[in-house]
């Protein structure tokens, strides 16, 4: 991704077979603060992000078979080269007997990003 353009951080949840997210306490995507990119937010709770839900057992559970995308921005005096984008996704995990663990998986995505060779020429025209 170059200088100064944006690129989409793609997440897809899948839960461990026998074991299913709960609503309750909210799920959240949180994601590291990063010098080099610009997020709109840095967390994002399951309200907003549109999952349906569905209920067993008395249990409010998401359904999460669609894709997470979060838009972000390559800073246009970030360095060149290796970023990582890091996070975590915390939530609650309820198991086939019915018993629940409030807990947290940590993520992150390596990518590369290039000079923008236009934006210096803009620069200098200023």
């Amino acid at each position: 991704i170059k200088q100064g353009n944006e690129g989409v951080l793609k997440i897809k949840i899948t839960p461990r077979v026998g074991c299913k997210i709960s609503t309750h306490p909210e799920f959240i995507i949180k994601l590291d603060k990063n010098n080099n990119l610009s997020f709109s937010k840095l967390f994002f709770k399951a309200s907003e992000l549109d999952f349906q839900t569905k209920q067993e057992n008395g249990t409010v559970l998401l359904e999460l078979e669609k894709e997470i995308d979060i838009r972000f921005k390559v800073n246009e005096d970030s360095l060149i080269g290796k970023h990582t984008i890091s996070g975590e996704v915390i939530f609650t995990a309820v198991f086939k007997d019915n018993w629940a663990l409030k807990t947290y998986q940590k993520f992150f995505v390596d990518f590369s990003s290039q000079r923008n060779r236009k934006l210096k020429k803009n620069k200098r025209k200023i």
